[in-house]
């Protein structure tokens, strides 16, 4: 545990930079949901169905397939440069990491 003000305002700016942007907010209430490794295209239905507050059934699929790109290129590259997921291309699967019980308080007390 960080007791240095320095290191502890690093690791607050980092959380917020992490959870910046809804697809990743989406992606961690999702890991806090299930708590289990994931497709990347499971992932990316279950925050389309957040975006669209609708059944992934009731998504265009380029809607949904807008959402896996975008996971894919920028925001679970960001979550696991943050310690936050694991992602394995070769298989292409997301699994949560310690990191994310962290966001997932911080997000219940910002909400």
């Amino acid at each position: 545990m960080a007791t240095d003000p320095a290191e502890v305002d690093g690791q607050v700016e980092n959380a917020f930079r992490l959870l910046g942007h809804r697809y990743r907010r989406y992606v961690v209430r999702t890991f806090a949901d299930h708590r289990y490794e994931l497709p990347l295209a499971d992932l990316a239905d279950e925050v389309a169905r957040r975006e669209y507050d609708a059944p992934v059934s009731d998504i265009p699929s380029e809607d949904v397939s807008k959402v896996y790109m975008a996971l894919y290129h920028t925001h679970v590259p960001k979550l696991g440069d943050g310690g936050a997921v694991l992602y394995d291309q070769q298989s292409d699967v997301v699994a949560p990491r310690d990191r994310i019980e962290t966001l997932v308080e911080l997000l219940d007390a910002v909400e």
